[in-house]
């Protein structure tokens, strides 16, 4: 039986990180074929039985790459393959890349591209630069490339190691730990939820506002009201408020737990996904809003196709650019779909333990 370690070590772990890994360590259990075991290591407190403090001496920015290293290094001899999240601008890449030769690299975006995105001026170019001597290093040093979509691994293979072995290990969830919504939809109003940690570049919440600008919608008509459940920036938070019409249609919550937003959620008809992925060089996507969303019963309205769902899947609606007339004929469509049915028709998509084996199927064909 195949012995997998995945390995996750950065700064802070997010809420989508914690959640994401915390559904790989239980779905692990679901698998009979491999024994796969999670490790994360961040500067944070402990979240659960997968996650570790890192040691305070370990805890700034280059001290935590190399941690990241001597654990893989530990790993890598306990284990038949490691799975480690590629870290990016590593000089340390250079010193233990060669010295695991079971490795298998993560990569979650374009980093060369992003960084540029990420960090203005000449901290991105400099980190850029650096991402592309280092990564390209620990990539050709990796037994294979693993991304969250075809199109990153595709890129990370074609920029930096053209004959490395690709997969996908596209992100999942528990379907255990998501409750089906409840329906408290309006037949009068169309109601819509974008959610965000922080609505960065990449979510096109300013794609969201230029299509209210444009809206006309007469006071006759089925009004429409879109709810923000993310941090704002003071920015953000001027534009939404400097007309009447973003007023009525938009409403701010900031960030809230999960017992304040489901609520918000059990009105909405749809939920909105990222709208602007190209920001990030990218034009598909694998993310956990998403699934998130599907789990609870809400169909999708999204600026990206979702490589783990198929083109044409009825519950997601994929555009170029929004349009608040045509969300609000979505939204009104969405009426007549049942929570539990969005949800059964994407089950097996979304899951994810499907993800997992699929990955372990990769190994077992390609790597042993």
């Amino acid at each position: 039986m195949l012995k997998i370690a995945h390995l996750t070590v950065v700064r802070q772990l997010s809420k989508g990180q914690d959640n994401q890994l915390r559904w790989e360590y239980e779905s692990a259990q679901e698998i009979d074929n491999a024994h796969w075991d999670t490790y994360v290591f961040h500067n944070g407190p402990v979240t659960g039985p997968f996650v570790k403090t890192l040691p305070f001496l370990f805890r700034g920015l280059f001290a935590r790459k190399m941690y990241a290293w001597l654990v893989a290094l530990k790993l890598s001899r306990e284990h038949d393959f490691i799975l480690m999240r590629h870290r990016t601008s590593d000089p340390f890449a250079f010193i233990f890349a060669p010295l695991i030769n079971n490795r298998i690299s993560i990569h979650h975006a374009k980093e060369v591209h992003e960084l540029r995105l990420i960090r203005k001026g000449w901290k991105g170019s400099g980190a850029s630069m650096l991402e592309r001597l280092s990564g390209r290093y620990a990539v050709k040093k990796a037994r294979a490339i693993l991304g969250v979509t075809e199109e990153i691994a595709k890129y990370e293979r074609d920029l930096q190691a053209p004959n490395q072995l690709i997969s996908v290990y596209s992100n999942g969830i528990n379907l255990k730990n998501v409750t089906l919504l409840n329906d408290l939809r309006s037949q009068n109003e169309v109601h819509a939820v974008f959610m965000c940690g922080t609505y960065s570049p990449w979510h096109g919440l300013d794609k969201l506002v230029k299509s209210v600008d444009e809206y006309t919608g007469s006071s006759d008509e089925i009004k429409i009201y879109i709810h923000l459940v993310g941090l704002l920036s003071e920015t953000q938070r001027v534009d939404i408020e400097a007309t009447e019409t973003r007023r009525r249609i938009f409403r701010c919550y900031g960030l809230l737990p999960e017992n304040e937003y489901r609520p918000i959620l059990e009105r909405c008809d749809f939920g909105i996904a990222s709208l602007a992925l190209e920001r990030k060089g990218l034009s598909e996507g694998s993310t956990l809003k998403t699934r998130e969303m599907l789990a609870l019963g809400l169909p999708i309205y999204s600026g990206h196709r979702d490589v783990a769902l198929k083109d044409g899947f009825d519950f997601v609606k994929v555009v170029k650019s929004p349009d608040m007339y045509e969300m609000t004929n979505f939204g009104l469509s969405c009426k007549t779909i049942d929570r539990v049915t969005v949800r059964k028709a994407s089950e097996a998509m979304i899951d994810k333990s499907g993800a997992m084996k699929s990955v372990i199927q990769f190994i077992e064909d390609s790597l042993t």
